[in-house]
């Protein structure tokens, strides 16, 4: 069966389509959901999964988009372990940054934000990465991984995410050595996700638990504002995926895990 998805297509037409939300994100104000600071253009995440909907449509016809639409809760058979940890690697990565700018006495341990508000967080952030993972794995990153291997499509679509939220973190007020620690750290969480995705069968559902556990966590992180936080994070992400990546070089990534069945 050929695969119809177009992904250098998809990423020309999430660049275009996202302008509109730049502009809005220059001339309106944003919200602050405990240490997260988003501006008006953080709505974009509607962007991914609008474009990846069109293109499937215009491409594969209109009956294949419920299809895409439901890999965001299809979930292949796979360990249940790789899902806990896509929920629980971005908390341990904001503990590390937490204790990187506690350490230099720029802020202290209290919560940014209260625990009762988790839930609202929880849900809010499941559908935005759910938006986003729709486009970035559900629809794009299989094709680059076909043309251009695993590792290259990870990195590449890793830098071309980053990118995509820069001028929004502008918008926001980060300082530019805050965003390069960030920068950093979202090119290895992609290709974290992209990992992930591949010891869960290719499914997106893990995809989307990473992302949103990432944004939830990033609300409850103390001292987020400080560049040390987005460099800790960076670096202890960067790392860690060194890590991985290099301990499993040698291996042939198994795409189903039936050890929990």
């Amino acid at each position: 069966m050929i695969d119809e998805r177009r992904p250098l297509l998809f990423l020309t037409w999430v660049a275009v389509s996202s302008i509109p939300f730049f502009v809005l994100g220059a001339v309106t104000g944003g919200v602050r959901m405990g240490a997260l600071r988003l501006p008006a253009s953080a709505v974009m995440f509607v962007v991914p999964v609008a474009v990846a909907v069109a293109l499937t449509w215009r491409y594969s016809g209109a009956a294949a988009v419920p299809g895409l639409l439901r890999r965001a809760v299809d979930r292949p058979a796979a360990a249940l372990r790789w899902y806990v940890l896509a929920v629980l690697l971005p908390v341990a990565l904001a503990v590390g940054s937490a204790a990187a700018v506690c350490w230099t006495g720029q802020a202290g341990w209290r919560l940014p934000l209260s625990p009762a508000a988790a839930p609202g967080l929880v849900l809010i952030f499941l559908i935005a990465a759910t938006c986003e993972e729709l486009g970035w794995t559900g629809y794009a990153i299989e094709p680059l991984r076909q043309r251009f291997g695993m590792l290259p499509a990870a990195f590449g679509l890793g830098v071309y995410w980053a990118v995509w939220h820069v001028i929004p973190l502008f918008e926001a007020g980060h300082p530019m050595g805050w965003i390069a620690g960030w920068f950093l750290g979202t090119v290895a969480t992609r290709v974290l996700i992209v990992w992930l995705h591949d010891r869960t069968g290719h499914g997106v559902s893990a995809a989307i638990l990473m992302h949103a556990s990432i944004n939830v966590t990033a609300a409850y992180t103390p001292g987020l504002d400080r560049p040390i936080s987005a460099l800790a994070t960076g670096v202890l992400t960067a790392a860690l995926t060194a890590g991985l990546m290099w301990g499993g070089k040698s291996r042939t990534p198994r795409a189903v895990d039936a050890s929990s069945h």
